[in-house]
């Protein structure tokens, strides 16, 4: 029996973490954080409390957790230049994260519940199925399972009860 392996609890899911290990090892990250830390070797939070701590970690002012692929991540990671970075103290970053609550399950769980929406837009798009906005759109809750209906129900005129399109191919070939 395998054990399913366990994201880093940063991540939303699996492909996130991929994309954020190709980033953080590849050399232009590489060579940017040394250059940011070279060029500000003090946590630019303590600094600006009068404090003088060294500073060991990089932090994006703009979270990368927040881009949809990894041509985004890596604009906000790396085409972002100096500007967009903080050096920090270990203490500082992880301050950073906790009031800014980017990482919290809460946050996670939103973030990647919007991307599977997003991606079932563009695949019910791509597939001819109706759209969220459609007002043909229908989700059911029936507590353990949601359907999707596709397409629209009709309606008799007689007895107003929704019938399928089988039921009235059926009725139709009496």
């Amino acid at each position: 029996m395998s054990k399913k392996k366990r994201l880093p609890w940063r991540c939303a899911n699996e492909k996130q973490a991929k994309d954020k290990a190709t980033i953080y090892n590849s050399r232009e990250w590489q060579e940017l954080r040394a250059l940011k830390l070279n060029s500000q070797r003090l946590c630019e939070r303590c600094l600006s409390q009068g404090r003088f701590v060294e500073a060991h970690v990089v932090h994006h002012i703009i979270p990368i957790e927040t881009a949809h692929t990894l041509q985004e991540m890596k604009r906000l990671a790396i085409d972002c230049g100096l500007d967009g970075l903080q050096s920090l103290c270990d203490q500082c970053h992880n301050d950073i994260h906790n009031d800014a609550g980017y990482h919290t399950r809460e946050a996670v769980q939103q973030r990647a519940k919007d991307r599977q929406e997003r991606w079932q837009d563009k695949v019910m798009k791509r597939f001819g199925f109706l759209q969220r906005n459609d007002p043909n759109y229908k989700v059911e809750d029936n507590g353990t399972q949601t359907e999707i209906h596709e397409r629209p129900v009709r309606e008799t005129n007689t007895d107003r009860t929704c019938e399928t399109q089988a039921q009235a191919n059926a009725k139709g070939n009496r």
